[in-house]
């Protein structure tokens, strides 16, 4: 008798997130292995320009292309879905105190990355992984809302009038969890943070 063929398996990975649209799930960037701990270079944007979906109905994985710059917020980024599209949030590249608070858009249809909001210390929420985030609709209006987080205490975003801080020193660096909220409107591309 043959040897069944085997099915194609995402690597092991972890600090990622799979998201589901349809009957399909889509598993994006983690620590993988051989994943470079640089901020950017050819080998990381090859290994993030990839998407692993699953079909619920068959369980059979496969590693798809992608368009576009994939978010340098590769593990412990958050993600949900609205529609079609999948938003990426903040993160860290893999080296270092290199956290994010970009926003980026994915497209199952079109498999093509879109930057929304980069990654800046001028506007909050402040650039952090281990946060989370939840898709709403208010009037009729389509809202990510990102809620706490982790990330470096210096060289960061202003912090939000209410909100609570945390910090905690690591060796050199100081760090801070947070219970910040910030909602962005998708219809204008504005962070707005809640009085």
């Amino acid at each position: 008798m043959a040897a069944k063929a085997l099915d194609y398996q995402p690597v092991k990975r972890w600090k990622h997130s799979t998201v589901r649209v349809g009957d399909y799930l889509y598993m994006w960037g983690g620590k993988q292995p051989g994943l470079p701990e640089v901020h950017n270079n050819e080998k990381k944007k090859s290994m993030c320009s990839v998407m692993e979906v699953c079909h619920l109905r068959t369980g059979r994985w496969e590693q798809k292309p992608t368009t576009g710059n994939p978010p340098l917020g590769v593990r412990g980024y958050a993600a949900a879905a609205i529609g079609r599209e999948i938003f990426y949030f903040g993160g860290d590249c893999n080296h270092g105190d290199c956290y994010h608070n970009s926003l980026y858009s994915f497209n199952v249809d079109t498999f093509n990355w879109k930057e929304l909001s980069p990654t800046t210390s001028h506007h909050s929420p402040m650039m952090k992984d281990d946060c989370d985030m939840i898709a709403i609709k208010v009037n009729g209006e389509d809202y990510l809302v990102v809620i706490g987080g982790y990330g470096p205490s210096s060289n960061n975003t202003p912090q939000q009038p209410g909100a609570q801080y945390s910090e905690t020193k690591v060796l050199y660096s100081s760090y801070q969890r947070c219970n910040e909220i910030h909602f962005y409107k998708l219809s204008t591309g504005q962070w707005i943070s809640p009085t």
